[in-house]
């Protein structure tokens, strides 16, 4: 290709871009802002779409750093940190626009922070994910922040039984996969296949589900036969790991939001799991359960937190967040924790879960809970999801005391 052709095309493809950014005003998530985009520009095809989407998604993940200057030249900043590879528009963004060598995009992350620091003295690794000195104590603050530079792998998990069904689906697509270490019915992929369109998929024989929060169902260890409540079960990730693990278990899986409860109710039905009630229930509040439980052998509160564990696949959020969320999120934890104990059976366990990174969210709320409501922790734990390319978890075990 001409180079002056090869010029112009990335010129006009970063003005593209640029303009894509500055119109984006953080009402919609970005997902949904892009697919809009995408919807009322039909002349761009798939490559233009996922080019594009990677850049702006790159460009957030400098947090609140390099605000003040222009979109470009801070386009040039994340593309030089966010890739390691021979990309040319990368190149031709980083030469055009910054004091780089585009070739030391190849250098490990740590060097490339020091030369961008020394062209932007402003520029702060802890701005790039917001109030680290909060975090759970075990979190590897430096790695953790690292991580929020790149895009987690897509994770399924996989119907016990099903495995070389799903193996064979994906190997007749020519997708490439890992299996996990922990789990060999838990896979992961590098690139954004479109596995909903899988037939595995689309019969229940693995569902789309980060590594970490697959992890936190180790903790669930439930008895043939017994009855659990899944609380804010949304849409039944949770629930549909539970009664993968044992099919006696009965379910009761509420939670406020009605639609969220009907997509629950077609997954089981589509993994072939009927012993399930459901209910829309405002657990944050006073409420009666009409559903035929008296009490549960075990209780699942997937609690809403700020969901920080996660945002290295939705980065719109580093650039938005203060403090006094997780002091919100904390409150209502605690709050709906306390509602919903009366309801556990004595020798029974409440499993307590976030996808946050934040202390106040995790260890406080399960202190406050075992100070305050009879509950005896038997373990907890941060899931290091930033370690392996998947999301950050966190997850307690709380056994409700006979006396």
């Amino acid at each position: 290709m001409d180079d002056q052709i090869y010029y112009q095309r990335n010129k006009n493809r970063l003005k593209q871009i640029v303009q894509i950014i500055k119109s984006y005003d953080f009402s919609l998530p970005l997902n949904v802002f892009l697919r809009n985009i995408y919807l009322d520009n039909k002349n761009m095809g798939s490559n233009d779409r996922r080019h594009i989407s990677n850049i702006f998604y790159q460009y957030l993940r400098l947090g609140t750093n390099l605000q003040d200057i222009e979109t470009e030249k801070k386009i040039g900043v994340a593309l030089f940190l966010c890739n390691n590879g021979d990309m040319p528009f990368s190149f031709h963004v980083i030469s055009e626009f910054t004091t780089f060598n585009p070739k030391d995009i190849e250098l490990p992350l740590r060097e490339k922070f020091d030369i961008v620091m020394q062209e932007f003295p402003d520029f702060m690794i802890e701005k790039i994910f917001p109030l680290s000195r909060y975090f759970s104590k075990t979190i590897d603050k430096d790695l953790f922040i690292e991580s929020n530079l790149f895009q987690p792998k897509v994770w399924i998990r996989i119907k016990r039984g099903k495995k070389e069904e799903v193996i064979q689906e994906i190997k007749d697509y020519g997708f490439d996969y890992a299996e996990a270490e922990f789990s060999e019915l838990c896979f992961s992929f590098i690139r954004h296949y479109p596995l909903h369109q899988f037939k595995n998929y689309l019969n229940g024989n693995f569902e789309i589900q980060d590594a970490g929060s697959q992890l936190t169902g180790t903790y669930f260890k439930p008895n043939p036969n017994e009855d659990w409540w899944d609380v804010c079960a949304g849409s039944g990730g949770k629930s549909l790991m539970l009664i993968d693990e044992d099919p006696t278990v009965s379910i009761y899986a509420t939670d406020i939001r009605k639609s969220v409860l009907e997509n629950l109710k077609i997954r089981f039905s589509k993994a072939g799991f009927h012993n399930i009630e459901t209910e829309t229930i405002d657990v944050s509040n006073t409420f009666v359960i009409t559903n035929p439980y008296e009490s549960f052998d075990g209780i699942i509160l997937d609690a809403p937190c700020t969901g920080s564990g996660t945002w290295a696949a939705i980065p719109e959020n580093l650039s938005l967040f203060d403090y006094k969320s997780i002091s919100e999120q904390h409150h209502l934890q605690t709050q709906i924790g306390q509602n919903v104990l009366p309801y556990l059976k004595k020798g029974k366990p409440l499993i307590y879960i976030t996808c946050s990174v934040y202390k106040q969210e995790n260890e406080d709320a399960v202190k406050f809970l075992c100070d305050n409501f009879n509950l005896h922790l038997e373990s907890q734990q941060i899931i290091e999801g930033y370690k392996f390319g998947a999301s950050t978890f966190f997850v307690a075990r709380m056994i409700k005391k006979e006396l």
